[in-house]
């Protein structure tokens, strides 16, 4: 689930992020582009839409391990919240004289 996830975010971010990452790489005293649009104008005739896509195979390649690291620390953070939740719910039923169902409430 997390690969298709990161594989959606990439398709469908890619020709932003490269467009991005072009006027981050321009020259800040001889800047080669006026804005995003200008940036995105002059790439297409010059590269056409394939410029947009250059490099999005290891993007996609990259997705793959941090999408399942990014799962599963959130799968870990999700049953650790669990498992804290229970411990607490009995120590405080244990402070109150309740039982642990009705200290949750």
């Amino acid at each position: 689930a997390g690969v298709v996830a990161g594989f959606g975010l990439w398709g469908s971010m890619f020709p932003i992020d490269t467009i991005k990452s072009k006027i981050q790489a321009d020259s800040l005293s001889k800047p080669e582009f006026k804005g995003a649009i200008d940036c995105l104008r002059r790439s297409l005739a010059v590269e056409g839409h394939a410029g947009l896509w250059r490099g999005v195979t290891a993007a996609l390649w990259r997705a793959i391990p941090v999408n399942a690291a990014i799962f599963l620390a959130v799968e870990g953070t999700r049953q650790l919240i669990a498992d804290t939740e229970e411990s607490v719910d009995a120590f405080m039923a244990g402070l109150l004289g309740k039982d642990a169902r009705s200290a949750a409430m």
